[in-house]
């Protein structure tokens, strides 16, 4: 029932497209899940559409329909007229302070809304918040988040153990048990992205290696203040608590 305008992207695991929602007549982005024969794969696709469809946040990409159609799962999601925050930083490397602290108000308020509602995200970082080009911005992909609500089947996707995530966003306790990170993986991966946007670097290495992995587990970076000299300290001393190596 949706009239597809373009292709946006294509991967591995499935394809995404802008349409045209028939009674809203308004842009929608379908997400086509197109990999076949993975349980588990398919099981994380549904639950992201359940996840989303508890959610009622102007800070958060909002769940229009999920279906299926010739075997393949379709996510149908609000389209957001703009661009991802990492698509942003590599035309302008970084953001003034006060523009980044809008930004990151915004994701915050979106990230509140979802520990209330007992969700996790697990993968915060720059590519997951789109910005308008009204100025919205909006906390999106659930994929890989986690729920106090699961049902034995949604527990079974995330098993003891086991690593998801992007390396250079996870606090260390993530690296070694995705399955039992709470709401203080999320406000660490914050801390991390607000320190690319202010900097235009990473405090760690992107890299999933034993050395990126002590240096996380350490805590060991350079100030944001060494690198630009106006970043104000109260940022510099709220990135230090958001991404203390400690969980406690």
């Amino acid at each position: 029932k949706y009239k597809i305008v373009s292709e946006i992207a294509r991967g591995g695991m499935g394809i995404v497209y802008k349409a045209v929602h028939p009674q809203l007549k308004r842009f929608v982005i379908i997400k086509k899940l197109t990999i076949r024969g993975n349980a588990s794969v398919k099981e994380r696709f549904k639950r992201e559409a359940r996840i989303l469809l508890d959610l009622h946040h102007a800070n958060i990409v909002h769940l229009f329909d999920y279906f299926t159609e010739a075997s393949f799962h379709y996510i149908v999601l609000e389209y957001v007229d703009g661009m991802s925050l990492d698509k942003y930083l590599k035309k302008r490397q970084k953001l003034p302070c006060q523009t980044a602290m809008l930004i990151f108000r915004d994701a915050c308020l979106a990230l509140k809304y979802a520990h209330e509602n007992g969700i996790v995200h697990r993968d915060i970082k720059p590519g997951n918040i789109l910005i308008s080009r009204h100025g919205d911005v909006k906390l999106a992909d659930f994929g890989i988040a986690s729920t106090e609500k699961e049902t034995t089947t949604d527990s079974e996707l995330t098993q003891a153990g086991v690593t998801l995530g992007t390396p250079s966003y996870m606090p260390p306790e993530q690296f070694s048990d995705t399955k039992s990170v709470d709401a203080r993986a999320d406000i660490y991966a914050m801390g991390i992205m607000l320190y690319e946007i202010i900097t235009g670097k990473k405090p760690f290495p992107g890299t999933f290696s034993p050395e990126t992995i002590t240096l996380i587990q350490k805590g060991k970076y350079i100030a944001p203040e060494k690198i630009d000299k106006s970043i104000p300290w109260e940022i510099s001393r709220l990135i230090k608590r958001m991404i203390q190596p400690k969980p406690n």
